[in-house]
């Protein structure tokens, strides 16, 4: 596990009121398309990271289509996008801001004005601390399959944005840059059987030991999907992402 808007003063009468909170499931994740056909998108840009937390309101996709969740952890929030949104119904406007959590892409749309500056001391559950642990556990061992290779955080980064895609990011198009190789996989099961695996799919991939033994030198970011809660930007659990890039 790795992973926001600027029209002045929208009170918070002008907020859509399909944002009140109510008791849902912690993993509910509902379309309606009459909320996105409700609103028009006005503008949409990206923006500085600034720290908020908040437990009301929801987590959107990018034009209210899907609920993802209620923001009901008092967590710390990271933003990275913002946009306007101009209510049809209403002729009012409101900023979203796209945030993240500190610790991976995880997130959605948020209205402004639910949000409070300033973070909070972050909460990791046994369960998370066992994916997180788990997830590096996988990523050393396809670095392993690629000897001779450094790890590098921001194209590990850049791979998160294809198995954590958030909605500024759809995962399609983020592909390999001049002089850099893109391996993309799924591999299915359990995270337990993964590493099983991790072989014959690369080989499957064009990759076998031999060529991979090529690769001495370079430099390597790797991102693998371990959450199977995960479902922003049609991610899958296995989904595996590596970036190789020649030495600078």
């Amino acid at each position: 596990m790795k992973s926001l808007i600027v029209l002045g003063t929208v009170t918070a009468a002008l907020a859509f009121p399909l944002l009140v909170s109510q008791p849902t499931t912690a993993h509910a994740s509902q379309y309606s398309a009459a909320r996105a056909n409700s609103v028009r998108l006005v503008w949409r840009r990206s923006m500085k990271a600034h720290q908020f937390h908040t437990m009301r309101g929801a987590r959107y996709s990018k034009h209210l289509g899907t609920r993802y969740a209620y923001n009901r952890d008092n967590i710390t929030w990271v933003t990275d996008a913002h946009e306007k949104l101009y209510n049809k119904r209403k002729h009012t406007s409101a900023i979203y801001y796209h945030v993240h959590t500190l610790y991976s892409p995880h997130g959605g749309w948020i209205w402004r004005g639910y949000l409070t500056p300033g973070g909070v001391e972050p909460k990791v559950s046994p369960a998370e601390a066992a994916q997180e642990k788990q997830e590096q556990v996988l990523v050393n061992d396809l670095h392993s399959l690629f000897p001779g290779t450094t790890m590098d955080q921001q194209l590990s980064n850049d791979a998160d944005q294809i198995t954590y895609p958030t909605d500024g990011v759809d995962a399609q198009y983020v592909t390999a840059g001049p002089g850099q190789k893109l391996i993309k996989f799924s591999c299915p099961g359990t995270p337990s059987n993964y590493l099983k695996t991790y072989n014959k799919l690369l080989k499957k991939q064009g990759y076998p030991a031999a060529t991979r033994a090529q690769f001495k030198g370079w430099h390597i970011g790797i991102s693998v999907q371990t959450d199977p809660d995960y479902y922003e930007g049609g991610s899958s659990l296995g989904d595996v992402a590596i970036f190789l890039e020649p030495a600078k």
